[in-house]
């Protein structure tokens, strides 16, 4: 019983309470009884299980896995990653009421639907120049948005104004270079067409011009408008166990205090219903309503598997969610190489001082 209880803890957060408890993680060989940690039984235990893909939303299950990897991850698809964003407004009029400043920001936000891996980063003279100045087609793509808002025909004052509503599907792109000939199949444009921008009046108009160019949210220089995604997040898989038979009325209660339907009636032979879980445990929320009961309480176990993970990728529709995954993989392989290549330099300078000590 003992270690059947240590190993539960082991794997599992047990929710009881305010918050959970044995929420530490074990690696593999931690306890005596455990074996080596071995990278071949590693990659047995670790799977990935896609779930659902819904235009631009991924839903997947990863387990055997540490925390530590899947927060990595997570923190390298929300800021690491690099897409084209308007970064640069050059107001020649703006008689609307939405303040330059604020225009921008707006604007900024817009996710624009182009491959950033066919830019490069932007040079410090990219990043310096102003409206006039030349920029390298492989650092910038260029948009305008020209609009002058009018009376609806007729002067009916209840009417909407042409051009009342600025969109997004109102950006002009503005080739230069050879980027008409390189991306004639796939035109820059905002991925939605539909995101208010700005509303005018009859007589006030925008004149502007946008200048996109690569970056990702990381750094003193980072920002959201760079993120591939809307948001990237997980949550542990939830388990529910009933730890003692739930009959009759006792039962209804437990079935009507969740909200998410995680319970069901079993009907017993002479009429009596036990409570059991139901096919909806993968969607509890921890909640904590069926355990709020004093008498409920003490026969319902809640808890979450430590390193099983729920994963979710909402992307901004600019890369699909699986691409971006890879490319968090990707990322994250190539620092751990650099970590690695870091501490061999470092090792070799051990040798080299120790060596030149022992002259």
């Amino acid at each position: 019983m003992a270690n059947a209880n240590l190993k539960f803890i082991k794997e599992y957060a047990t929710c009881h309470g305010a918050s959970p408890t044995h929420t530490t993680t074990y690696s593999r060989g931690t306890f005596p009884e455990d074996m080596p940690w071995d990278m071949n039984t590693w990659k047995d235990g670790f799977k990935i299980k896609i779930l659902t893909i819904v235009e631009d939303d991924m839903t997947m299950d990863m387990s055997g896995l540490d925390v530590a990897f899947a927060n990595a991850l997570r923190r390298i698809l929300n800021a690491e990653l690099p897409t084209m964003a308007i970064e640069k407004v050059f107001v020649m009029n703006n008689t609307g009421v939405l303040h330059d400043e604020l225009l921008a920001q707006r604007l900024g936000l817009i996710p624009i639907k182009i491959d950033p891996e066919k830019f490069d980063w932007p040079s410090p003279e990219t990043k310096a120049v102003d409206s006039t100045g030349p920029v390298s087609e492989k650092e910038v793509i260029k948009f305008k948005l020209q609009v002058k808002c009018k009376k609806a025909p007729g002067g009916d004052a209840n009417q909407e104004p042409i051009n009342g509503k600025v969109f997004s599907s109102q950006l002009q792109w503005l080739p230069f270079g050879k980027q008409e000939e390189d991306f004639a199949s796939d035109r820059p444009e905002p991925v939605h067409s539909d995101i208010l921008v700005a509303r005018l009046r009859p007589g006030q108009e925008i004149d502007i011009e946008m200048h996109c160019v690569k970056g990702n949210n990381f750094g003193d220089r980072g920002h959201a408008k760079w993120s591939p995604v809307a948001t990237a997040w997980y949550r542990l898989l939830p388990r529910i166990d009933i730890l003692g038979d739930v009959l009759d009325e006792r039962a209804d209660n437990l079935v009507a205090k969740c909200p998410i339907s995680c319970f069901d009636i079993e009907d017993l032979a002479g009429g009596s219903r036990r409570a059991i879980v139901s096919e909806r445990e993968r969607d509890c929320t921890l909640c904590r309503e069926c355990i709020r009961d004093e008498d409920l309480a003490p026969q319902i176990r809640l808890a979450r598997k430590k390193d099983h993970f729920i994963y979710t990728i909402e992307s901004s529709g600019i890369i699909k969610p699986t691409e971006l995954f890879k490319q968090a993989v990707k990322t994250l392989k190539a620092k751990a190489l650099a970590m690695i290549a870091h501490l061999d330099q470092l090792e070799g300078q051990a040798v080299v001082n120790a060596m030149e000590e022992d002259e």
